[in-house]
């Protein structure tokens, strides 16, 4: 199902790309081409100036025939010859200069291309970043590059052919216009064809484009998740809905071979025609005396010298249209803006102190969906808050807003009174330290990943940041030390380890302010204890944003509010809420995490003697339960497990952020 609503997209993102760039798509490649000016310069040069010289060659082979035939004379023929063999000589040299100095600089526009996606991507916001597809992006990153870059090797050779072709006309209408009139009845036809050829390939590449970057998602999918993709046995699973993708994608690329094959055999068919007609009608006119035989000899060359044009030409239409659509998807992406934009006067606020403000902030991912409702808070400096809440009450969010990943939709937030709208984004993060729920980590050494926090960071700065996130201890367990490579997504550790990593990564720039959220969800209750132990010294002056998914979290806090469906429900120390919060108490009742959600409550609050000893069907319906999907079992049992599932909580592993669902 997934598959069909990408595929979906692709035509409909097909359709309105079709509509909205019908033109400009050139003009939207000259930025990356007018770096290299100068070599485009000499590619475009070498390729007239080799041109100009096999116009003249059968000019030069016509002179040397004549001589032989009709004057029956030697005089001369030497230079002839040398001019011939001259131009044999340029020819080799332009054409090398042509093709190498060409191709070099389609390699540089493709280089640049792809380091320009990857900068503004770098660019881009989460906002931006929720509603992009990671096959889309690695499709335009290289396969529409590397069409692209195909294009462009290919137009110095295509223009010294178009130019070799209109100079050719030239001099055969001079030689004999009635037979340059017979080779020309071609070129309305070819133009026609070559119409057709330009409305029906650029659809068919476009689509075929869309689908392989839906291709390269479903490979990513499964690459990623491989853990979860053998937990649940679902390779044969994963191998159709790559082959319905990979179907798709094969379709629309036969859709494509098809359409290229029929037009550009009609393309090539067509002068072929021509030449019969040149070369009937030039040989009656030798015959007669109307024309020399030299004459008759560079026509026919030139006859054969526009074969090569325009079957080139025939080409062109055909890997123009595909560049074109790769242009056109590769150019949306980078014309694609941030929402979270840096403002032209922002200004760098330097070192904070860390007072933080949330003043009556409104925000949901989507417009119509709010997450956060009048949300005020007041955070001093170095007090650490921790936030507490039901799945879906917008924790994670107000610590994606703070170093402002996403803007507010009214309200304002401010550090030291100045409003972060004002500030320089790269200002306002490093003054902030983040543990994120997911603690990602890159294909890359310890040492590499915990100095990503700070750049140039010294050796003894990471180890600092690793024992003060209590990660020393197992590192130097570990057979290469620091200098041990993670693997993808860091998946060669434990979740706690990764955690103590991602805690080290945050700590090491020494932050004013510290976002942890749920940092030490995925480690044992001892390292936990000797975590926080060091956290209470680390915390000490910053200020510090706790987003507490577990009871231990919220010993840490100095200050504990509670959020429910995005406003600030209560405040103050754990006696305080214990006492004066209903919400709160339910909260801390039960499991050691308090981020359960409705279903839980449901199950905590369902009265299974009601069940047992009543209308079952009636009480389990009004109880949100569906008797029909549970087995038959023995009241005892079923009271047994629904005590144990009523007592037990979520896995000590965190869940994702809740991206869009205010989590």
């Amino acid at each position: 199902m997934v598959i069909l609503k990408e595929a979906q997209s692709a035509k409909d993102t097909s359709q309105k790309s079709i509509e909205d760039r019908k033109s400009g798509w050139i003009k939207g490649l000259l930025p990356f081409l007018k770096p290299h000016r100068k070599s485009l310069i000499v590619a475009f040069g070498s390729a007239g100036l080799g041109m100009i010289v096999n116009s003249l060659t059968p000019l030069i082979q016509r002179q040397i025939v004549n001589n032989l035939t009709y004057r029956h004379s030697l005089s001369g023929l030497d230079i002839w010859i040398g001019l011939l063999l001259g131009s044999g000589v340029l020819a080799f040299g332009f054409s090398y200069l042509r093709r190498f100095v060409g191709g070099k600089v389609s390699l540089d526009v493709q280089n640049d291309l792809r380091n320009a996606i990857f900068s503004h991507l770098q660019r881009l916001d989460f906002a931006v970043h929720d509603e992009l597809a990671t096959g889309q992006i690695v499709s335009r990153a290289n396969s529409d590059i590397g069409i692209l870059q195909g294009l462009l090797g290919f137009m110095p050779m295509m223009t010294s052919n178009l130019l070799s072709l209109l100079v050719s006309l030239v001099i055969m209408a001079i030689l004999s216009p009635i037979l340059t009139l017979v080779a020309l009845v071609a070129v309305p036809l070819m133009f026609v064809v070559a119409l057709k050829l330009r409305t029906t390939v650029f659809p068919a590449t476009w689509m075929a484009q869309q689908y392989q970057g839906v291709l390269a998602g479903v490979v990513d999918d499964s690459v990623t998740g491989v853990r979860v993709v053998k937990a649940f046995a679902a390779e044969d699973r994963e191998l159709k809905r790559l082959e319905a993708t990979a179907l798709d994608l094969y379709k629309n690329r036969v859709r494509v071979v098809k359409v290229t094959a029929k037009m550009q055999s009609i393309l090539q068919a067509i002068p072929a025609l021509a030449q019969v007609g040149v070369l009937a009608l030039g040989g009656w006119l030798a015959l007669k005396g109307s024309i020399s035989l030299g004459t008759f000899l560079a026509f026919t060359t030139y006859v054969l010298q526009m074969i090569a044009p325009v079957r080139m030409l025939a080409g062109l239409m055909a890997v123009g249209q595909q560049a074109r659509a790769g242009a056109e998807r590769i150019l949306d992406l980078l014309s694609s803006n941030p929402v979270v934009k840096e403002r032209l006067d922002a200004i760098d606020i330097g070192q904070v102190r860390g007072d933080v403000v949330f003043e009556n902030v409104n925000f949901g991912y989507l417009s119509k969906e709010p997450v956060l409702k009048d949300f005020s808070l007041h955070i001093a400096q170095g007090e650490t808050v921790a936030l507490v809440g039901t799945s879906g009450s917008g924790k994670s969010t107000i610590s994606l807003l703070l170093p402002r990943f996403y803007d507010i939709q009214s309200g304002k937030i401010t550090i030291d009174g100045a409003d972060i709208r004002d500030l320089k984004l790269n200002s306002l993060r490093d003054q902030i330290g983040i543990v994120f729920e997911d603690s990602f980590l890159f294909s890359d050494t310890i040492s590499s990943n915990i100095s990503y926090g700070k750049e140039n960071a010294t050796t003894g700065e990471i180890i600092q940041a690793a024992k003060a996130a209590e990660a020393h201890g197992f590192i130097e367990k570990l057979p290469e030390g620091y200098d041990t490579i993670v693997g993808e997504r860091g998946l060669t550790l434990s979740g706690g380890q990764r955690q103590r990593v991602a805690l080290a990564r945050a700590l090491i720039s020494n932050p004013k302010i510290l976002i942890l959220d749920d940092a030490t969800s995925a480690i044992d209750a001892a390292t936990e204890e000797e975590i926080h132990s060091t956290l209470r010294k680390i915390m000490s002056g910053r200020t510090t944003l706790l987003i507490a998914h577990r009871k231990s979290t919220i010993h840490l806090a100095d200050r504990i509010v509670v959020i429910d469906k995005g406003q600030v429900c209560a405040e103050g120390t754990l006696d305080d809420l214990l006492d004066n919060s209903i919400l709160f108490r339910e909260l801390m009742e039960g499991s050691d995490d308090i981020n359960f959600d409705e279903d839980e409550e449901s199950l905590s609050q369902f009265d299974s003697s009601k069940f047992l000893n009543g209308d079952s069907e009636t009480t389990a319906r009004e109880e949100n339960f569906t008797p029909s999907l549970w087995q038959e079992i023995e009241s005892d049992d079923f009271m047994a497990q629904i005590n144990r599932a009523s007592q037990s909580g979520k896995s000590n592993t965190a869940p994702g952020l809740g991206m869009g669902l205010g989590g």
